[in-house]
């Protein structure tokens, strides 16, 4: 369901191990942080998480993310961070979106008028 621009990727770390910016660590509830799938290199969906590391992959072009450090390129050709979504865990325990991704998702060639 929804808009393929709209994936995300759910991933839950020790909350004392993210270096996320103040205004984006309560969006980060007990650890759990949720970020755009879509590269924001070529808009290729983001398919390899690397545990050992704490990283995501793209299998396109290898851009790879720093989950902890606020998705983060640490290589490839990747400009920009991903997209975070907010979220928080409801008094019913369900986890919820408290608004819309941090920034645009995908490549900025997306949002070019055509």
């Amino acid at each position: 369901m929804g808009s393929a621009d709209s994936q995300a990727v759910l991933i839950r770390v020790e909350p004392d191990q993210l270096q996320l910016p103040p205004d984006r660590a309560a969006a980060a509830p007990d650890g759990l942080v949720v970020y755009s799938k879509i590269c924001t290199h070529a808009g290729c969906p983001l398919g390899l998480y690397l545990a050992a590391t704490q990283e995501l992959r793209c299998p396109c072009h290898q851009s790879t993310f720093d989950v902890l450090d606020g998705a983060r390129p640490v290589y490839g050709p990747a400009p920009r961070p991903l997209p975070q979504l907010p979220i928080e865990i409801g008094d019913d325990g369900i986890l919820r979106a408290t608004g819309d991704f941090t920034e645009p998702v995908g490549p900025s060639f997306w949002d070019m008028p055509s």
